[in-house]
């Protein structure tokens, strides 16, 4: 199975299929560039051996992900315990609760912050946070609608995805591959849409029919290249500039073979545009997005911890990661 795209030389190379389908359904929308690096102009075939990038320009071979790669930085990244606070926040919909307690059990450390209140979103505050995203998970590209549609996507055809990604049942990328399908078969909230897209097309219409709009903006949190993952930052005199949308579509890029994202919306939360002053010197515009009602979280979630408070009782924000993107309705901030 292969996308073969036909030229030499970069300038004749075609807009990839995820681009175009961007500029017909979203033209007056910028592509954040968590996105846009994601979109390549290489044909990828998915089969024996993995998936692979083959890039016509450069002539060379880049792997997204190989089963036999001795290079860590070419594999699968765990991001299980960076993303642990995040996971549990509601009572209802944990499958087994004696999990969804263990999550809850990452201790809270006085150095670094993950959640803050919305009233410290105020310039001089300053926090220690990891915005850069950590593993190359971050830059493992999109498949297009049209091939990634060819691969199975659900537990129940996991052997088959196994077979056609060229992995080994039982190996650790085996188990990474198993909870993130786990994690995408698995119900959301009540209250909430949720659906894990293999695809930007897919994302683009997820997006749009969720919020019930094409004028819509896509928000990535931006950190400089080089600037130091996790350091010292405060926020800058400008201040931070509040979305006028109450509703929010977050996606997260999941661990995978080839671009996943979990996407869900996100009822009663003020989103935040925050410009940030790294300790090295380095800027950064960090997306926000504080959540108004938090009655129906987990009652041990993480954000209750290391913030003393109890649930339901104040805002409770937390900035996303360099590659989550959020999606709003496109209306004038203040």
């Amino acid at each position: 199975m292969q996308l073969t795209l036909v030229g030499s030389h970069a300038a004749a190379l075609p807009i990839p299929a995820p681009q175009r389908y961007w500029n017909s359904v979203l033209p007056n929308t910028p592509m954040p560039k968590s996105l846009s690096q994601l979109v390549m102009p290489d044909f990828i075939s998915v089969g024996k051996g993995g998936v692979i990038l083959h890039n016509p320009v450069h002539k060379e071979e880049n792997w997204a992900y190989s089963k036999d790669s001795d290079d860590e930085n070419a594999r699968f990244q765990n991001d299980a315990a960076e993303n642990a606070p995040f996971c549990v926040k509601y009572a209802d919909i944990a499958d087994d609760p004696a999990e969804a307690e263990s999550l809850t059990q990452v201790e809270v450390d006085p150095n670094r912050t993950i959640f803050f209140l919305e009233k410290d979103l105020h310039p001089g505050r300053a926090m220690n946070y990891r915005l850069a995203g950590s593993g190359n998970s971050s830059t493992i590209p999109f498949l297009s609608r049209k091939t990634a549609e060819r691969i199975p996507f659900s537990s129940s055809q996991l052997p088959e995805i196994l077979d056609k990604l060229s992995v080994k049942p039982g190996s650790d990328e085996a188990d990474l591959i198993k909870g993130t399908i786990q994690n995408c078969d698995s119900p959301g909230a009540s209250d909430e849409a949720k659906q894990c897209v293999t695809s930007l097309e897919s994302m683009i219409d997820f997006a749009t029919s969720t919020l019930g709009s094409k004028n819509v903006l896509a928000i990535a949190t931006e950190v400089e290249q080089g600037a130091a993952p996790m350091q010292k930052y405060t926020i800058t005199v400008d201040g931070a500039k509040r979305l006028a949308a109450s509703n929010i579509m977050v996606c997260h890029k999941m661990s995978y073979a080839y671009a996943v994202f979990y996407c869900h919306s996100i009822e009663k939360t003020t989103t935040y545009v925050v410009p940030l002053q790294g300790a090295d010197g380095s800027k950064a515009k960090a997306v926000a997005a504080c959540h108004q009602d938090t009655s129906q979280w987990y009652p041990n979630h993480y954000a209750f911890k290391e913030l003393n408070v109890e649930r339901g009782t104040v805002p409770i924000c937390h900035f996303l990661k360099a590659e989550d993107v959020a999606w709003v309705t496109n209306q004038k901030p203040t």
